[in-house]
């Protein structure tokens, strides 16, 4: 393809472009949804992982919301000022400090999800079940490459 050309092509017909701006859009919302229950997005990822995976470092949830460790700090040390979760230090190692969903934590991330359901229902709303499946499964395949991608770069 010729420079000219580049130039002509509407980015709208582009994945990686739209995929690029649906991630910008649905943050926004994500922002929108979680601001009046007085969440940030890496708070989100610290519920959301600890309520399926149960108890874990902050390194490591920082590592699974794709945040720094000192965004998911910050993060962590208000969702324990607000006794959404419990931080102790491992008995094997006292400089690792694993953290824990409580009860109200627990609550809380039950009534994002369901307001996450709401949101991703509008997103979705002209879909019919198969073009849903089909697309959930089109971008599992393209989240599994980049992610196989990331972790090989990780190694290097």
């Amino acid at each position: 393809m010729a420079a000219a050309d580049v130039d002509e092509v509407d980015p709208l017909t582009r994945p990686y472009y739209l995929i690029y701006q649906l991630s910008y859009l649905i943050g926004h919302d994500l922002d929108r949804v979680l601001r009046p229950m007085g969440l940030t997005r890496a708070q989100l990822g610290a519920l959301s992982h600890l309520a399926r995976e149960g108890d874990m470092s902050a390194a490591d949830l920082a590592r699974k919301s794709h945040v720094t460790a000192q965004s998911m700090g910050a993060a962590l040390a208000q969702l324990a000022e607000a006794e959404l979760v419990t931080r102790q230090a491992r008995k094997e190692n006292a400089r690792v400090i694993d953290t824990s969903i409580t009860d109200k934590g627990r609550h809380l991330y039950r009534r994002v999800r369901e307001r996450l359901r709401d949101a991703e229902a509008r997103l979705l709303v002209d879909l019919d079940e198969h073009d849903v499946e089909r697309l959930v499964a089109l971008l599992q395949h393209v989240y599994g490459t980049l992610h196989a991608d990331e972790t090989a770069d990780f190694g290097r």
